[in-house]
């Protein structure tokens, strides 16, 4: 499934210092190991990797099979070598810790100490004394993008990016870079769970490093990751980079760096699915639309399938629950249909369209009605976003 590359994870054996001992912030020392953790498959096993190199940086780190994290701290310390502990236990007590000093020291091999006012604990060492590194390429497309910008295009489509579908090369999302008819640089990603489609383009605030062709399949967690850790650094520069050829995908800024390996194979052909002409088109306001779904699903079976009738200004949701309940919704168009018609949908998939909308009005274009649904709201500045959604049978 991952292609395999001598670029990607290496270890080597780091010899330690008889003792260490470092002072660090306990909410850099929190949102690092936060950050980190993102990389264990399972939090409950997992462990945290600090390197003390002897440049007054800790490197905390934690490594699995397909992505790679690690947070550089500046802070005192003293003893040089690599030490791996609990990932869930050192973060889980870290954070609950008062905002203060926290003193680490290693009582080797068994053990590390942490104090903090009044607090201490201490929890065992794993017994490894390899050190995990993480060797980034040079090669394929690299971009700089504001952290800002970032977190509006992730947060459009990651929801989107299948987790379960058997075809493994469906389970990513497809980026690419390139530019535009006007020259200017886009950065675009399309995701789908084979019942919606998302497709996302960000126009604005992009600075091409190299470009060249390349397309890579990105894990949701990869995504998912990037998206936290851009909404919380908005004005910060993110390099980010990839190359299909290599399978990797990674994103540096100061003091942070995240790999991650891309899924091999080809994206499923998503262009079949994009509408060719639009021959039907409604809008709706967008909140009203939202909470007459949300009623509408109370009524609703286990399918959550609800009907959309429409006719001249209106728009009649239905759903039931045969025998039991039943329940209907009205609700106003912004103009007459010409002929009336009626499709249905899956109400859950549409709440989690409608709730990653902008503005105040949302659109509803059709090209026939057994083709998917083209959903849009209203404009974005910097950022195109559509979502494709294939009707329900019952």
């Amino acid at each position: 499934m991952f292609k395999k590359s001598r670029y990607f994870f290496s270890s080597d054996v780091q010899s330690i210092s008889p003792e260490i001992s470092a002072e660090f912030e306990r909410d850099k020392l929190a949102n690092a190991l936060l950050s980190v953790s993102a990389a264990q498959i399972d939090p409950d096993i997992g462990w945290v990797q600090l390197t003390f190199s002897g440049d007054q940086k800790v490197v905390i780190s934690s490594i699995s099979h397909n992505l790679a994290i690690k947070c550089e701290i500046a802070t005192p310390y003293t003893g040089q070598g690599t030490i791996k502990v609990s990932g869930k236990q050192f973060s889980d007590y870290v954070k609950q810790l008062p905002s203060s000093k926290v003193y680490l020291k290693a009582d080797l091999p068994s053990r590390i100490q942490l104090k903090c006012g009044r607090s201490s604990a201490k929890i065992q060492l794993v017994h490894d004394q390899s050190q995990s590194k993480i060797d980034i390429p040079e090669a394929g497309t690299r971009i700089t993008v504001k952290g800002s910008h970032i977190d509006r295009w992730v947060s459009s489509f990651k929801d989107f990016v299948s987790v379960d579908d058997n075809r493994f090369y469906a389970n990513g999302a497809l980026i690419w870079a390139e530019k535009n008819s006007e020259n200017t640089p886009i950065i675009n990603a399309v995701a789908s769970d084979a019942l919606r489609l998302a497709k996302a383009t960000l126009n604005e605030g992009i600075q091409i490093d190299n470009l060249d062709s390349s397309q890579v399949l990105v894990p949701r967690k990869a995504l998912e990751e990037l998206r936290r850790v851009a909404s919380l650094e908005p004005e910060k520069e993110f390099c980010i980079k990839w190359h299909e050829k290599e399978l990797f995908f990674s994103v540096e800024s100061e003091e942070y760096t995240m790999f991650a390996k891309c899924i091999a194979g080809q994206y499923p052909p998503y262009e079949a699915a994009l509408p060719q002409k639009i021959n039907t088109e409604i809008q709706l306001d967008l909140k009203a639309i939202q909470d007459s779904v949300k009623r509408s699903l109370l009524f609703a079976d286990k399918n959550k399938v609800m009907k959309f009738h429409f006719e001249n200004a209106l728009l009649t949701m239905a759903s039931s629950t045969p025998g039991q309940k039943e329940g209907e919704e009205v609700i106003e168009m912004n103009a007459s249909i010409a002929s009336p018609f009626e499709v249905n949908y899956n109400g859950s998939l549409i709440m989690g369209i409608l709730g990653v909308l902008s503005g105040s009005r949302v659109q509803f274009a059709w090209e026939n009605m057994n083709r998917p649904v083209k959903i849009t709201g209203e404009n974005q500045r910097g950022l195109d976003v559509f979502y494709l959604l294939v009707p329900a049978r019952f």
